[in-house]
């Protein structure tokens, strides 16, 4: 019989701001969704290798690579910093 996989905890901050943080996060969704390692690596198209690393925060992975696991298990980063409010100018700056 095939091993269940085991669901992770979503990591409990605010802010992704560590390659950890991402990795939990990556982890967690992986998990809830059932979906093994190498299942989840041969659906993003990157090596199982790699996958392992970004789940467990190695910070030298590729943006590429990182970018394939969020849109393969359909994980948007978003921030309020990037969504116009109705108060904002078109002539504001940058800071």
């Amino acid at each position: 019989m095939a091993k269940k996989v085991t669901a992770s905890d979503m990591p409990s901050t605010d802010f992704i701001d560590s390659a950890e943080i991402l990795g939990q996060l990556i982890k967690a969704k992986r998990t809830e969704l059932g979906i093994k390692l190498a299942d989840c690596a041969a659906l993003c198209r990157i090596g199982i290798n790699t996958l392992s690393r970004i789940e467990n925060g190695n910070a030298n992975c590729t943006l590429a690579a990182v970018f394939s696991v969020l849109n393969g298990l359909g994980i948007k980063l978003t921030s309020k910093a990037l969504t116009p409010t109705a108060n904002s100018s078109s002539d504001e700056e940058w800071v």
